[in-house]
C-alpha cells in the first residue's frame, strides 16, 4: 500500500483529502444534527385581529387579546401591528392586522378557544362591532425542501448512470469505472463540503448539489472521453498513460471553458432570483467547481492504471493467440 501510493503521489494526495473532508463532514453532521437549516421558515402559530383604524382601537384590542392570553395561559413571542394589503390588487386599505405569533408546540384548541373568546367580546362591543373587528387563528408550517431535493438529487443521479453507461459502451469500462469512481467522489465531496463549512441552506438543499455534482461530473467527464479516444487509436507506440497525461493537458482549459456555461447561467439566475431563490441558487456553483476539479486531476490518475491493466491483459490474450505450441511448430517446419 505504502509502495502504491509513493508511485501515485497526486492520486494519494487528492484521496486522503477527499477522505478528510468526507470523514470532517460526517462528524458535523452528526454532531449538529444535519447541515446548517437556518434559511428555513420556523414552523409557528399566528392569532390575527382583524379591524379598521379607528381612536383608540388598536388599544383595546390589544387589552382585550392579552386579558384573554393571560386567562388561557397562552405567551406568544412576537406581536406587530400591520396594514392588510389587498391580495389581488397588492394595495395596503384603512384596514389593519394586529398578528401575536406563538411557538409552534402551543396548542391550537387553545388558541382557538381565545379566538373565539375575542369574538364573543366583539360581539358584546358596538364600537369593535362597527369596525368590523373579528380574530382568526392560523398554522403556518415550515416549509421543508426534502422532498424536492430527493427527486431533483434522484433526476440528476439517473441521468449520470445514463452517460456513465454510454462511456462504458464508447469508450471503454477503464473510462466508465473512472467516471464512476468522480462522480460518486464529487457528491460525497460536495455534500461533505456544505456539512463541514456550516454555510446556511435550506432542509437538504446539499442532497440536491451533490446529485448535481455527479451529473455535472459525468457530462465533463464524457467531454473529456472525447478528446481521449481518438488520441488512445492512434497513439501507436506510445504508452495509455503518456497518451491521457498528454490529452488531459492539452484539455484543460477546453475543460474549463465547456463549465464556465453552467456556472455563468447559475451565477446570472442566483442573482436576477428574489428571496430565497437566490440562496438556493447560487450555492449550486459548488456542483460546477468540484467536477471541474476532479475530471482534470484525479479522473485521470485513476483512468491510467485501469487502462493499463486492461491493456495488459489484451496483450495476454493476444499472445495466447499467437501462440502455437512447439509440438505444431516443429510439425510445420518439418
Amino acid at each position: 500500500m505504502i509502495k502504491w501510493m509513493k508511485e501515485h503521489t497526486l492520486v494519494s494526495l487528492l484521496l486522503c483529502v477527499f477522505l478528510v473532508v468526507v470523514i470532517a463532514g460526517a462528524v458535523m453532521y452528526g454532531l449538529f444534527g444535519g447541515y446548517n437549516n437556518s434559511l428555513d421558515a420556523p414552523a409557528e402559530k399566528t392569532f390575527e385581529v382583524h379591524f379598521v383604524e379607528s381612536g383608540d382601537l388598536e388599544e383595546q384590542l390589544q387589552t382585550l387579546c392579552e386579558d384573554e392570553f393571560g386567562k388561557q395561559g397562552l405567551s406568544f413571542t412576537k406581536k406587530e401591528v400591520l396594514l392588510e394589503v389587498d391580495t389581488s390588487t397588492l394595495v395596503s386599505g384603512y384596514d389593519k392586522v394586529l398578528t401575536y405569533t406563538f411557538a409552534e408546540s402551543t396548542s391550537s384548541e387553545t388558541l382557538q378557544k381565545a379566538a373565539d373568546a375575542v369574538n364573543e367580546a366583539v360581539r358584546g362591543q358596538d364600537d369593535l362591532l362597527a369596525a368590523d373587528s373579528f380574530a382568526s387563528m392560523h398554522v403556518l408550517e415550515s416549509k421543508r425542501f426534502y422532498e424536492p431535493a430527493w427527486r431533483g438529487a434522484i433526476a440528476l443521479a439517473v441521468a449520470a448512470v445514463v452517460a456513465l453507461a454510454y462511456v462504458c459502451i464508447r469508450y471503454g469500462m477503464s473510462c466508465g469505472i473512472a467516471g464512476f469512481a468522480v462522480c460518486v467522489h464529487d457528491m460525497l465531496f460536495t455534500a461533505a463540503i456544505f456539512a463541514v463549512t456550516r454555510f446556511p441552506v435550506y432542509a437538504m438543499a446539499p442532497v440536491l448539489y451533490a446529485g448535481a455534482a455527479g451529473f455535472m461530473s459525468a457530462l465533463l467527464w464524457v467531454f473529456l472521453c472525447n478528446r481521449l479516444r481518438p488520441a488512445l487509436k492512434e497513439g501507436e507506440g506510445r504508452t495509455s498513460e503518456e497518451i491521457i497525461r498528454e490529452v488531459v493537458k492539452d484539455s484543460k482549459k477546453a475543460v474549463i471553458f465547456a463549465a464556465i456555461p453552467f456556472a455563468a447561467a447559475i451565477a446570472v439566475l442566483g442573482i436576477a432570483a428574489f428571496g430565497g431563490a437566490t440562496f438556493l441558487i447560487l450555492p449550486m456553483l459548488v456542483s460546477v467547481l468540484v467536477p471541474v476539479y476532479s475530471v482534470l486531476f484525479l479522473a485521470p490518475e485513476i483512468a491510467i492504471p485501469i487502462r493499463a491493466a486492461f491493456d495488459r491483459r489484451r496483450e495476454k490474450a493476444s499472445a495466447k493467440k499467437k501462440y502455437v505450441g512447439k509440438k505444431k511448430a516443429q510439425e510445420t517446419e518439418e
